[in-house]
């Protein structure tokens, strides 16, 4: 399932922003925080209302001025629905939060590794005025549906593998 995920920019992030740029350096996205409170946010939040865990940014890009691709993964025994997430930058600031008052994003099980991966789209800040920090663990989606078809074809090499021996017919 694809849900397109619209953060609300905070006014704290973008007064991060205009400090960055003002000493010629851009803003660092570094972590994503995810909690279980549904809202409708406003500029005017400095953080998530209840937040369950923050999570490096494993991965990420810039694919326009305006535009950065984020990965990271949600590891960990905590169990939870996702009904806000947060952007974080290297200091400590909100950049900007997603909630949604009516549905939740995902479901975080216990000891289930969940990978996010987010496009955020910046047009109310400068351009090029914000980058990502990673841990560069090159999270990738692309390659999704390659893994996809090499498991799906080892599954059936090993049905026909093991065939014999479920009717009994083994050597």
């Amino acid at each position: 399932m694809n849900t397109p995920v619209l953060p609300t920019i905070t006014e704290a992030g973008l007064n991060a922003i205009w400090r960055a740029s003002g000493d010629g350096v851009a803003a660092q996205i570094t972590h994503i925080a995810l909690g279980d409170a549904a809202y409708t946010p406003n500029q005017g939040m400095t953080r998530l209302q209840a937040e369950r865990a923050r999570h490096p940014v494993a991965d990420g890009k810039q694919l326009s001025s305006r535009q950065i691709h984020l990965t990271a993964l949600a590891d960990g025994n905590t169990e939870f629905w996702v009904r806000e997430v947060g952007f974080y930058l290297a200091d400590g600031t909100c950049l900007a939060l997603w909630s949604d008052p009516a549905r939740p994003l995902a479901y975080k099980a216990a000891g289930v590794d969940l990978l996010l991966a987010y496009d955020l789209t910046l047009s109310a800040v400068p351009a090029d005025s914000v980058t990502v920090h990673s841990t560069g663990a090159g999270l990738n989606l692309a390659m999704a549906e390659d893994f996809a078809t090499l498991a799906s074809a080892m599954v059936a090499l090993q049905h026909l593998t093991l065939k014999p021996y479920l009717q009994g017919n083994h050597p």
